[in-house]
């Protein structure tokens, strides 16, 4: 008893809580995922080690310096009758020394591999857009599909009252006599089988809240209803063409041929000649026998390494490189079908969910009609017990279906603006901070010492929080 009481005194404490939680939008959601969900992070954090490909590469330019030194036992041995005379030596050598090479020409590779870097880091940016349109539809696809069940699980509680006082009528005209066992155990029927919807419907709705709270990183409590529409009106040609051309995977596949290109270029390159600009500076001591003091050594020379033939790999490379090249392009081709099969499904789905719309509306406003037709003729016997038990079904089927019209015009809206590019936190036009993928590029591009700044730097803060500098 007492447990039961203090089980009964929890949900009267959550109940006002559920109820004065605030409203949530669908952008308030999104703004949520874009800044807490940590697969976008990851993806960041990847490019900006993508990034680091750039600096690398521009590390060809600037020249390497190296510090060596040595320490160890030396004994030399030379027989009597050599003409040095005394022929043991044993000492400590040492020796330090410093070499600095500058590369002036390596077959153009430097400037390709450069290239190849850039472009990888734009199929990156694009992979990332990509990213977060994909965590924007899935999102989107949570809030919607909760909104949704939410309606069918009222519906069928309202469906399940609406049985309840069927049954308990039904059972008192069974006393009269108006009715036969028969009518008892159809609404009794049919009862059943709405729990069974209604407990389908709440298992649907506890699966949505899952999603919804592993994207966004809170609970789904109150959703407010969208009114979503296209931005400004497109022909399905328009779309079509914005989804060949703006669809961040067709960006990324565009990309990623260029980089190839690049690849052939430096693979080529290792088949040229490589000049390098070398300086060293050496101090040894007690070398050996004739060297027994310090010896001091200084040059400065132009080093030229001609590649004349390396089994045959450098050429093998440069032919697997061309193939790439190949692959990359049929990659953009279908890039741009898929694209375009995305966009013109998308479409097709808004009308038919358009058109959905409206015969949904126009079957509950008949269904609702024909069910009072019919309740009133069953009280005088025209109609059977059945006869209203399958009204209220098809009433109850209409406005189900409305609901899943809704859901789908308004998932087909967002699947549109994902196709061709527009379903970003900058084109939405959200609030908040926006990840801005050229800072970290812009520190370390030209960064010739020192390791990674502070991740904070790079985070996602919420709205009017400033960054620290």
């Amino acid at each position: 008893m007492f447990l039961r009481v203090c089980c009964l005194a929890v949900l009267c404490l959550m109940v006002p809580a559920v109820a004065d939680a605030e409203m949530v939008t669908l952008e308030q959601a999104w703004g949520m995922a874009y800044r807490m969900n940590p697969s976008l992070q990851a993806e960041r954090a990847k490019l900006r080690a993508t990034d680091e490909e750039v600096s690398q590469a521009l590390s060809h330019w600037r020249p390497s310096i190296d510090a060596t030194a040595n320490i160890g036992k030396t004994y030399q041995y030379i027989p009597q009758e050599a003409a040095f005379g005394t022929a043991n030596f044993a000492g400590t050598t040492r020796g330090a020394g410093v070499q600095v090479t500058q590369p002036l020409f390596r077959g153009f590779r430097t400037s390709s591999e450069t290239k190849a870097a850039e472009n990888k880091v734009l199929a990156g940016r694009a992979q990332l857009q990509d990213a977060e349109q994909k965590l924007f539809l899935d999102t989107a696809t949570a809030f919607l599909d909760t909104i949704r069940d939410q309606a069918v699980v009222e519906i069928n509680h309202g469906y399940e009252d609406v049985l309840q006082q069927k049954l308990k009528e039904t059972g008192a005209r069974f006393k009269a006599g108006d009715l036969t066992q028969t009518d008892v155990r159809q609404g009794e029927s049919r009862l059943a089988r709405a729990h069974v919807g209604r407990f389908q419907a709440e298992n649907s709705l506890t699966q949505d809240r899952a999603s919804y709270a592993r994207l966004v990183g809170r609970v789904a409590e109150k959703l407010e209803v969208p009114e979503l529409t296209l931005d400004h009106p497109l022909e399905l040609e328009e779309i079509l063409h914005y989804a060949e051309t703006q669809n961040p995977n067709v960006l990324a596949a565009q990309y990623g041929m260029q980089e190839a290109d690049a690849e052939v270029d430096l693979n080529k390159g290792s088949l040229l000649p490589e000049v390098d600009l070398v300086g060293n500076s050496s101090r040894n001591w007690e070398q050996n026998s004739t060297l027994p003091g310090r010896e001091d050594n200084n040059q400065v020379l132009v080093q030229l390494t001609m590649p004349l033939y390396r089994s045959g790999t450098d050429y093998s490379k440069a032919r697997a490189a061309e193939q790439t090249v190949t692959e990359r392009r049929m990659d953009l081709e279908e890039a741009r079908h898929k694209a375009h099969e995305t966009a013109n499904n998308a479409w097709q789905a808004l009308q038919t969910a358009q058109a959905a719309l409206k015969a949904d509306k126009d079957e509950i406003e008949a269904a609702d009609l024909a069910l009072k037709g019919v309740r009133e003729e069953s009280k005088v016997g025209t109609r059977t017990t059945l006869d209203v038990l399958n009204a209220e079904q098809e009433l109850l089927d209409a406005k189900v279906d409305l609901a899943k019209s809704q859901h789908d015009r308004d998932l087909a809206i967002i699947q549109i603006k994902a196709a061709i590019g527009e379903l970003t936190l900058s084109k939405l036009k959200l609030p908040g901070s926006v990840y801005d993928p050229k800072r970290h590029y812009d520190d370390v591009r030209n960064q010739w010492v020192g390791f990674s700044e502070d991740d904070d730097r790079y985070m996602v803060t919420p709205e009017h929080q400033e960054i620290s500098p």
